[in-house]
């Protein structure tokens, strides 16, 4: 009989991971720590006829090598139930060798799948449509290295024999730029190995807390019409669904007196100091927006690529009742910003505050006291 307390919990959602043959793809996920699947496990087997070929093979690069409707069929039963039989392939057999089952920790210790693979693209239209998309990254690293890196573990797996595997990887480094375009273009967002790594625990933590904030409402759809007072004959007064705002901020670190400091701001009237930054526009990315607010509040101009990401929180927010931030934020470079820098705007002040010190003199934002400096402290550490 089906667990009643498993058919209230939300389905897991599941982080798209494509990238380059050879590019850490599947190194980022398992530094993360969160489940993975394989989507190399879903190849067709090599004496089907209808496969596409290339340097005089099999060409395993073309998405009709792959079956895309074993894959959701997979993915979406481990959403949902938790468990899953995928395939067992051999790269250098060309043909499925058996079948293994996945089964999930719990919820809290694994609330997100990572299904990585160079199809992986093919499957965000479908994830988003079912509601379980959480994110679609694409792995992107120098052509040279991603060329070294694959062709020594396609020798050493003994995946080919070795001069298909040099003609192939010349042929995949030369597609690798358009390669990873196509992949941004379908929808997904482009980051480094530790880049990644970081955005994949963020987006854990976030849905966690958002499994909590379920949890506490005694809700699995906020949308849902509230329960009537029968007496009354009126609404019952259910919890209020706090409001989620989407906003960008960027952390500015400087070498000061007794180790590292890190800027913060403070709006007019507001007490709480926090970092610069605020929310998307429509149609606005988080780097973007970072960038944007940057100006507008410091007159300082950063570039996009320059901002590494610290992660993806989610927390109270600082000046508004009742309301979430979910935020990404970035780490900008340590000459970036002026030893005169004066803040404009809607701010009113800014200071430094001394990085391993805890400060109780004075309020600083949830955001930046639950998550942006215990994290940069581990990082440092």
């Amino acid at each position: 009989m089906t667990d009643p307390a498993a058919l209230a919990s939300p389905p897991r959602r599941i982080v798209l991971v494509a990238g380059p043959s050879g590019s850490g793809k599947g190194v980022m996920t398992q530094r993360s720590g969160l489940p993975l699947v394989p989507l190399d496990e879903f190849y067709r087997d090599g004496d089907d006829t209808s496969l596409p070929h290339r340097f005089g093979i099999v060409d395993w690069d073309d998405p009709a090598s792959w079956n895309v409707g074993a894959a959701l069929e997979a993915l979406t039963a481990l959403a949902h139930a938790g468990a899953a039989e995928i395939p067992e392939y051999s790269i250098s057999l060309s043909r499925r060798t058996g079948t293994r089952s996945i089964t999930l920790e719990p919820f809290d210790a694994a609330p997100l799948i990572v299904a990585e693979g160079i199809f992986a693209a093919e499957l965000i239209a479908p994830l988003r449509e079912a509601g379980l998309l959480a994110d679609a990254l694409v792995v992107d690293r120098p052509a040279p290295l991603v060329f070294g890196l694959r062709l020594a573990r396609d020798l050493s797996q003994s995946r080919k024999p070795p001069l298909t595997l040099v003609r192939r990887g010349w042929g995949l480094a030369r597609d690798q730029r358009g390669d990873v375009a196509r992949w941004c273009d379908a929808g997904m967002q482009q980051v480094g190995l530790r880049e990644g790594v970081i955005r994949l625990k963020g987006l854990a933590d976030t849905a966690r807390a958002e499994a909590r904030h379920r949890a506490g409402t005694g809700s699995t759809d906020s949308s849902a019409a509230a329960p009537l007072d029968h007496e009354a004959g009126r609404p019952e007064q259910t919890a209020k669904v706090p409001a989620v705002l989407t906003i960008a901020a960027v952390c500015f670190l400087r070498e000061g007196p007794t180790g590292l400091e890190l800027f913060a701001v403070r709006k007019r009237d507001t007490e709480s100091f926090m970092q610069a930054g605020g929310k998307l526009e429509p149609g606005e990315s988080a780097r973007e927006a970072a960038v944007r607010e940057v100006i507008e509040e410091l007159d300082v101009v950063l570039e996009e690529d320059d901002l590494e990401l610290l992660g993806e929180f989610e927390a109270p927010a600082a000046n508004e009742d009742s309301t979430i931030v979910r935020a990404s934020v970035f780490v900008a470079p340590s000459d970036s910003l002026p030893r005169d820098v004066a803040v404009q705007a809607e701010l009113e002040d800014c200071r430094w505050f001394p990085l391993e010190e805890d400060h109780t003199d004075v309020r600083l934002a949830p955001l930046m006291t639950d998550h942006i400096v215990p994290r940069l402290r581990e990082l440092l550490s």
